[in-house]
């Protein structure tokens, strides 16, 4: 039977960035990056799990146009499909705001430290001009406070 369940705001872009995001940073190393860095959940129940924090917080930086709700659905949501997260969830702004606050950005600090690596090795066509990798810089934008 055909699974007749609409796509989260109806774009398939979106679960296969969730998709992705999930494949490249495992659930092992995001729990690793939080018990390192003492940020473990002091109690079951109530409260949003660090994990789900973590990744939360990397679909803001895809979703950069969406407010919370929208990015904790479309992350709910794909979750819950694949069997990680109980369906029905729907936190409020303020809950994701104290969660971030209690999580702190010692986890994605760790995490990215973890993860972050050139993915490209020197046989791969294209990748090296002589000596020198070549990089690019990706296109995401983040709008900062003007500083005085």
């Amino acid at each position: 039977m055909a699974d007749d369940r609409p796509v989260v705001d109806g774009r398939l872009t979106d679960w296969i960035s969730l998709g992705v995001l999930t494949a490249f940073v495992s659930r092992d190393e995001i729990d690793e990056a939080i018990e390192a860095t003492g940020k473990a959940a002091k109690r079951a129940g109530g409260k949003i799990p660090p994990r789900v924090v973590v990744l939360f917080v990397m679909a803001l930086a895809l979703f950069g146009d969406e407010d919370y709700e929208e990015v904790a659905a479309r992350l709910a949501g794909t979750l819950a499909d694949w069997g990680r997260f109980e369906e029905g969830w729907e936190p409020t702004s303020g809950g994701l705001t104290q969660a971030r606050q209690r999580l702190g950005p010692e986890p994605l600090a760790h995490l990215f430290s973890q993860v972050a690596a050139p993915v490209a090795d020197p046989d791969t066509i294209g990748a090296f001009l002589r000596t020198w990798r070549l990089m690019s810089i990706d296109g995401v934008e983040f709008d900062a406070a003007a500083s005085t």
